[in-house]
């Protein structure tokens, strides 16, 4: 997973007005009208325009691949709005996002304004800062291999991909990666596309053959994860004090699978993304750490609830836990999972379990977009872990266990200053039987509702024998209201007078 976090989200600051299409009366907003007036001025100044008179499409249906008039392009985007995360007018004669760095400090000494030079620079966070490609050249003795892999990253951005080339080898790896995430790619296809690419250059291209050789490139800005072996029915982890089992305890299931030769493969794995460096590259990057504290130094109207920090919960939280809300920038964060089918109705009957982690420290623009999307675990099929979710949930537990205990020490770059990074588990959002595998509250039976629990007056139905809850909402309405006494509408011969629960 490559980290593309810090360009668009500098993309994203500037250029808020391509996904506020339309305003609270469904009518088209005056800044996404005069926006797009913009964006046709642009694409209308390209060469290509001007041989045509065509202009690739960026609406949700159109997707930038078919060419159109100007008319009906302005057309598609009112009526549709711009596809998902189109910040870099990449296909329209863009290179990279113009006015995002002005006013801002570079956050390398003597480097010449470059977004993967940048990006660079924030991954590998401020113990780097200060080295460039002179510190590697003059070095008197082999740099440490963390090191040495960031003089590799950093001399790949700046590397043209052939003599006279704007665009560097970096970009190019990270451009041909994206696309191969986006549509979804095979290797062989991306294999082709490169040896096509290193055809196409001139002879002393610095074009990478295979698509493996293009990830190789990438390696320094991917996100760390693990893979733990799990018991193939879910009932342990291979990992920490079990991690040298080769059979479960429980079932006495065979951890690996029966190969006579070759390296020894497990029937069942979990992956796991730790959700620390992530939260830890927030604030290494310039766009979302003034971002991060935006809960605290943005003042909003009394009794308007903009932002879970307005709600009753937050609140309570932070009046218990006073020494950390005393630190804005500890973390507030929120679970979600659920199972899908990865293989849709045309592959065979699987499904997978994905835990996403939110930051809510984020403004509301931010805190639910997809780059903010944190997936912490993919939990393995091709069954639901049902009652053995916890199993799963083991090395995501620890961690936050670590982080809400003790912490993690991060450097805010907006502050310039260490700090110890705390976080806390707010909140899970899941559907009714994904919360009974979170709280382990049974969500089927008489005693479904968490909120009723044995004050229920859910019966049995006395030909299909199932549990309903017919007539069990009336007790919620006020005490005067004319449903209370209805016989008819409900059920027979029954009037409703107990007050309602306290859930």
């Amino acid at each position: 997973m490559v980290m593309y976090l810090c360009v668009d989200l500098e993309m994203n600051l500037d250029r808020d007005w391509m996904y506020n299409r339309l305003d609270s009366d469904n009518y088209l907003r005056e800044t996404f009208v005069e926006g797009v007036k913009e964006f046709i001025t642009y694409a209308c100044e390209q060469e290509y325009y001007k041989q045509s008179k065509l202009v690739k499409c960026p609406c949700i249906k159109c997707k930038l691949v078919p060419y159109k008039d100007v008319d009906t392009v302005r057309i598609h985007l009112y009526m549709h709005g711009f596809r998902p995360n189109y910040y870099c007018w990449s296909c329209h004669g863009e290179e990279y996002f113009e006015g995002t760095r002005e006013g801002v400090e570079s956050s390398s000494s003597g480097l010449d304004s470059n977004p993967f030079t940048d990006m660079i620079m924030d991954a590998f966070g401020p113990q780097f800062e200060g080295l460039n490609e002179e510190s590697f050249q003059n070095l008197e003795e082999e740099p440490h291999p963390e090191a040495k892999k960031f003089f590799d990253m950093l001399l790949n951005a700046q590397k043209p991909l052939y003599d006279g080339c704007k665009e560097s080898l970096m970009s190019v790896a990270s451009r041909v990666t994206n696309l191969k995430c986006e549509y979804n790619i095979p290797h062989r296809a991306v294999d082709g596309f490169t040896s096509l690419m290193r055809d196409i250059c001139p002879d002393k291209s610095n074009m990478t053959k295979t698509f493996r050789a293009t990830k190789k490139l990438l390696k320094g800005l991917e996100l760390p994860h693990q893979k733990i072996d799990v018991c193939p029915n879910g009932c342990l982890l291979f990992w920490k004090d079990q991690s040298h089992l080769q059979k479960c305890p429980v079932c006495n299931e065979d951890r690996y699978k029966k190969r006579v030769k070759g390296k020894r493969v497990a029937k069942k794995q979990l992956i796991y993304f730790p959700v620390t460096p992530r939260l830890q590259r927030l604030y290494a990057i310039k766009a979302t750490a003034t971002e991060m504290r935006w809960h605290v130094e943005n003042p909003r109207e009394e009794g308007i609830m903009a932002h879970p920090c307005d709600g009753e919960a937050w609140k309570h939280f932070d009046n218990t836990y006073k020494e950390f809300a005393a630190e804005p920038r500890n973390v507030r964060l929120g679970l979600c999972t659920d199972g899908f089918s990865p293989f849709g109705n045309s592959g065979k009957s699987y499904s997978c379990w994905p835990v996403i982690l939110t930051p809510y420290n984020l403004p509301p623009g931010l805190c639910m977009k997809r780059p903010f999307l944190f997936l912490s675990l993919i939990i393995p099929g091709p069954k639901s872990p049902k009652g053995k979710l916890d199993v799963y949930l083991q090395p995501l537990v620890e961690e936050l266990k670590q982080l809400w205990n003790v912490g993690a020490m991060t450097y805010d770059v907006s502050k310039k200053q260490n700090f110890n990074m705390k976080a806390a588990l707010l909140w899970t959002v899941s559907d009714f039987p994904a919360y009974g595998m979170l709280s382990g509250w049974s969500t089927v039976g008489r005693l479904a509702c968490p909120y009723c629990m044995e004050n229920t007056k859910s019966f049995t139905l006395k030909h299909g024998h199932k549990q309903t809850w017919f007539d069990c909402h009336r007790q919620f309405l006020p005490e005067d209201h004319v449903f209370r006494k209805n016989k008819s509408g409900f059920t027979k011969n029954k009037a409703e007078y107990s007050p309602p629960h306290q859930g």
